[in-house]
C-alpha cells in the first residue's frame, strides 16, 4: 500500500456577502485518511480563505495519480 493518495476536494460556500463560491482544491496526502477528516481540512480552508462564509455543500475524493 503506498503511504500518500492523491486526493480531490470542492467545497460550495455562500460568503458572507451573500455570494457563491465553489473552492476547489487538490494534492498529494497521507494514505488512509478518512473522508470526514478530509472534509473537515477542506472546510477550514475555504472558511479561512472566506472570512464569515457558510459551507452550503462539499466532497472530497481520492483520484488516480
Amino acid at each position: 500500500m503506498p503511504d500518500t493518495q492523491r486526493y480531490e476536494a470542492q467545497v460550495d460556500i455562500r460568503t458572507a456577502s451573500g455570494e457563491k463560491v465553489t473552492v476547489q482544491a487538490d494534492g498529494v496526502g497521507p494514505a488512509g485518511v478518512t473522508g470526514d477528516q478530509l472534509l473537515s481540512g477542506v472546510e477550514a480552508a475555504a472558511r479561512d480563505q472566506y472570512p464569515g462564509a457558510t459551507i452550503e455543500a462539499s466532497r472530497v475524493r481520492t483520484a488516480n495519480r
